[in-house]
Order: C-alpha cells, then sequence, then structure tokens
C-alpha cells in the first residue's frame, strides 16, 4: 500500500534522484521534481502533495524560503528542509516559518526517513487540532468567513472590522491584529480624500481601490451580504473582495478604459504580468485563449506560478529571466502534434516604473501560415538546390563528351587523308554535330541557371519579408 505523496525540490538532480529512490523504496509515492522555487509552487498547488522537500541554497536561500512560506500559508502542506550545517543564519529563518521539520547535512537515510515521518505526522497532529477548535467554535460567523475562498470580512454597524479570514491576510498583507477594530472606509483608497468633507456622503462602487501594507493598492469588486443575528436583526455586514485583473472598466482610472480598449482592439493575444508574476490586464483574445487551456477566470487572479496550466501558455522561469535582464524579446512556441500544429510568436515588452521592471506585456501571435510557408520554402529550396546539384553532374558530363569529341574533330583536321575513308569522314560530320549540340545546351543551360538564381532570390525574398 502507497505512503503519503511527497514533492522534492533541488536544483542538483543526481541527489534529487538520491532521495526518490530513497523514498520509491519506502513505498512513498513521488508527486514531483522540481529545480526551482516558482516550479515548486506550481506542482504544490496543482498536486497536493502530503509533503515538500527542499533543499535550501538551490538559487539562493530567499527564494525558497518565500516559496515554503507560500506553500504553507495557501495550501497548508508541510514543509521538511534540508540545510548545510554550516549555514546557521537560514536556520534561524526558516524556524520562524510555522516550526518546520529541518534536517542537517550531511544526513543518513534513516534521519531523513525518520525527519519526513515526523514532518507528516506533526501536520496531521496540528490539522486535528485545528479541525477540533473550528468545531469547538461557538461564533458559526468565524467557521463560515473562514471557508471562503476569497478575500472576506465582517463589519458592524460602525463600519470596523470584526472578522476577517486568511485569504484576506494574504491580499492585503495586514494581519488580523492590525485589521480588527479598524475601520473599513480606511482601508478604500480614494484620489480625493483630503478634499472631501467629513459629512458628505458617500456611495462606494462595487468596484474599490483596497490599500495594502506595502503601500499599494489592489483594484477589487466588493460583494456585500448580511449577518442575521437575533430575530430579524442584521447587526453585522459581510464583504467579499474578489481581485480585479483583465477587462475591467474602473471608473477611478480612466487610463485602464483607455488600456482594455486599446488591448481588445488588437488582432493578437495580448495579456500584462507584473514582477510579481500576477496577471494584471488582458484582453478578450487572451480570455478565450485561456479558456481552451482550461484556465478559469478565477485561476486569472492568482499568481502565474499558482495556475499548473499556465506552463501551456509560457514558463515562470522564463518571466524571471526577463525581469532580470529587463529586454525586448521575440521567440517561437510550438503547440499541438504532428497532426495539428500552431505557431505562436511571442513578442515580450518590458515596462519600467522608477528605474525597475515592474511589468511584461505578452504579445502571442498565430503565425502557423507563416511558419509553415517558411518551412515549405525551406522545403522547395533544398529541392532546388537538389535539382541544381544533378544539373551541374549532368553540365559536368556534358563537358566530358564535348572534350571527347573535340579531340576527335582535331584529329580529322590533322589527317585530312583519312577522310577519303567513308565510314571515318561519317564519324567526323557527326562528331560535328554533336559539338554544334552541345553549344546549343550551354546556351540552354545558362539560361537556365540564370532564372533558377531568379527563383531563389523570390523564395527568400518572400522568406525574409514574412
Amino acid at each position: 500500500m502507497a505512503k503519503e505523496k511527497i514533492l522534492i525540490t533541488d536544483d542538483e538532480v543526481s541527489n534529487a534522484i538520491k532521495i526518490r529512490n530513497l523514498l520509491r523504496n519506502n513505498n512513498y509515492e513521488i508527486s514531483g521534481l522540481s529545480v526551482d522555487a516558482f516550479d515548486t509552487i506550481q506542482q504544490a498547488g496543482a498536486n497536493k502533495p502530503d509533503l515538500v522537500i527542499m533543499r535550501i541554497g538551490i538559487s539562493g536561500s530567499a527564494g525558497i524560503i518565500d516559496a515554503a512560506s507560500k506553500i504553507i500559508e495557501n495550501y497548508k502542506i508541510p514543509v521538511l528542509f534540508i540545510i548545510g550545517e554550516s549555514d546557521l543564519e537560514v536556520l534561524e529563518i526558516v524556524k520562524k516559518l510555522n516550526n518546520p521539520v529541518v534536517v542537517l547535512k550531511p544526513f543518513t537515510d534513516e534521519q531523513i526517513l525518520k525527519s519526513i515521518d515526523l514532518a507528516i505526522n506533526r501536520h496531521k497532529a496540528e490539522e486535528k487540532s485545528r479541525i477540533n477548535k473550528t468545531s469547538a467554535n461557538t461564533d458559526p460567523a468565524e467557521t463560515g468567513l473562514m471557508e471562503i475562498p476569497a478575500a472576506a470580512i465582517t463589519i458592524n454597524k460602525r463600519g470596523a472590522v470584526t472578522r476577517i479570514n486568511k485569504e484576506m491576510e494574504f491580499l492585503t498583507g495586514f494581519n488580523r491584529n492590525k485589521l480588527i477594530g479598524r475601520k473599513f472606509l480606511s482601508l478604500i483608497d480614494t484620489e480625493d480624500e483630503s478634499e472631501r468633507e467629513d459629512d458628505e456622503v458617500c456611495v462606494w462602487p462595487d468596484k474599490v481601490l483596497l490599500k495594502k501594507a506595502d503601500g499599494n493598492s489592489q483594484k477589487v469588486s466588493v460583494l456585500s451580504g448580511f449577518i442575521k443575528s437575533y430575530g430579524d436583526n442584521f447587526d453585522e455586514q459581510i464583504l467579499i473582495f474578489k481581485k480585479e485583473t483583465g477587462e475591467v472598466s474602473f471608473a477611478s482610472k480612466d487610463i485602464d478604459v483607455i488600456f482594455t480598449k486599446v488591448l481588445n482592439s488588437l488582432d493578437d493575444i495580448v495579456f500584462v504580468i507584473s514582477n510579481k508574476m500576477e496577471i494584471t490586464h488582458y484582453n478578450q483574445k487572451f480570455f478565450s485563449f485561456a479558456r481552451r487551456l482550461s484556465i478559469s477566470k478565477l485561476q486569472l487572479t492568482k499568481p502565474a506560478y499558482e495556475i499548473p496550466q499556465f506552463s501551456k501558455i509560457a514558463s515562470v522561469n522564463i518571466y524571471e529571466e526577463l525581469f532580470k535582464n529587463g529586454k525586448e524579446v521575440k521567440h517561437i512556441r510550438k503547440y499541438g502534434n504532428d497532426k495539428e500544429t500552431t505557431y505562436m510568436l511571442f513578442h515580450f515588452i518590458p515596462l519600467e516604473t522608477d528605474g525597475i521592471i515592474s511589468h511584461m506585456i505578452t504579445v502571442m501571435r498565430d503565425i502557423t501560415e507563416i511558419e509553415e510557408s517558411r518551412q515549405k520554402s525551406g522545403a522547395i529550396h533544398d529541392e532546388f538546390l537538389k535539382n541544381s546539384t544533378l544539373m551541374k553532374n549532368i553540365q559536368s558530363s556534358m563537358s566530358d563528351i564535348r572534350t571527347a569529341l573535340y579531340q576527335i574533330v582535331k584529329f580529322v583536321e590533322k589527317n585530312p587523308e583519312k577522310l577519303r575513308d567513308p565510314a571515318f569522314k561519317q564519324v567526323a560530320v557527326l562528331s560535328k554535330n554533336a559539338e554544334k549540340k552541345l553549344i546549343i545546351f550551354d546556351r540552354l543551360w545558362s539560361r537556365y541557371e540564370t532564372q533558377l538564381n531568379m527563383i531563389q532570390m523570390n523564395v527568400k525574398y518572400k522568406f525574409n519579408k514574412k
């Protein structure tokens, strides 16, 4: 009987394979191997393993620790860290992540197997305790709020925040202690707040800017409802926030309306991704393309590394490199199989904000027809080269024949007495006629070679133009 599923993250493939073989020999199921932080988050979200093993040190410790934090917070999956025994600073940072199990290198097979068993059993015990506490919770509104798969809060009649869920903490960056008791309106980012009178009555739209802990704002749609308490009283209101991305007609930001119209007017598939790997804008053609890949609108509100199917569009690792290099890049990607193939030209355009590459515009153009024409042109060009080689071989053979005939003619000219022999005279006449025919062949060959070169140049011109 198979045991729990485990995801292994290590950029040294030989190490990952050793651990994989060890776990398989002990009846563990391997949900996947990963070599970088973003791919680990993506696989954890898609496959939901029972444990993630991460070696600190791959592609920098900061990226791995950040990835582990996201996996623990978002997916409630335990992480086991493998750390060098001299990395004391890293060890102190890791210990703050929900007290994970740590294995120091070098280690024995027995040590890591015991650590894996400890990490999984500890997590099971913590989950059981959490469920028991939730079951014992006398506040059904709190329980219901935690089960909502989106950022949500409750507010009282005075507009103060009374409860928040984990999704709200993740969206805003504020922990619950910073939000409980705070006025909800203080979380709304308004451009003309300083000019507003205290007694002014405001009717908030269903789309607002929500303040975040890092000083930025997030566009959200607001859904609301009421919590019934005793009798027919509605003492509290529940607010659910959905991140707005893509085709947004955002009233307080006219530029977004213009940008959306520009995006939708383009014939290409276009989307914009931030350096936090969030898809901030996209046009209808991108949305249709994403739906064909089974990516929902809700999934598009999440970071790209949390969308398993996003790898079918582009690799998150490519965007990491693009944000590092900050260069405009083009490349072609092939989709499908031998029976039905689509070629997409990707054009990555970096956008800079305050000296930092903050966003990357991705333009996808279907160049299947052009690429197929390119391949056919290449095949025709190769066929021309083969024919040209063949004809040159023929020309070379004809040249050898001409040389032999020329020698016969010269022999006759030097020995006129031989012409008295009728047979020899006939050979001389035929040789002379053959030489004339070869001269005609040379002229035709010259014309053929000229036309062949013109066709090749024409094909090359059209090929480069496309």
